[in-house]
């Protein structure tokens, strides 16, 4: 991100750009862990994808990365193992090649009948 006038406040720049700032702020530390909650949510498809790249590049680097997400396309796009909870349970685990948006909704509509059989 180069904004015409680096001396400008955070807040002045738009959704995805402060989300771009304050992710690249964590990532240039080199986290070991990396909590996110909706990193994509309300940004451009540009700006997503240079989020998925950053993310990616963390990654290799070594840094494990805890996404919580509604977002099934971020999710098959970002994620090589998904947990979806019900109740504060998990109740199906995704992993590697059985990832997919469709999956996704699916294993969610499982939970959904696990917590009405409970």
């Amino acid at each position: 991100m180069r904004p015409h006038n680096p001396a400008l406040a955070l807040g002045s720049l738009s959704g995805g750009n402060q989300q771009k700032v304050l992710l690249a702020k964590w990532l240039r530390i080199q986290p070991k862990l990396l909590l996110l909650d909706e990193p994509t949510q309300g940004v451009d498809f540009g700006a997503r994808q240079q989020i998925f790249k950053a993310l990616d590049g963390a990654a290799r680097a070594g840094t494990s990365i805890l996404c919580a997400s509604t977002d099934n396309e971020q999710l098959e796009q970002i994620c090589d193992r998904i947990l979806v909870f019900a109740r504060g349970r998990p109740v199906v685990e995704l992993k590697g090649h059985e990832i997919s948006r469709k999956a996704i909704t699916e294993a969610c509509f499982y939970s959904t009948d696990a917590e009405a059989a409970e």
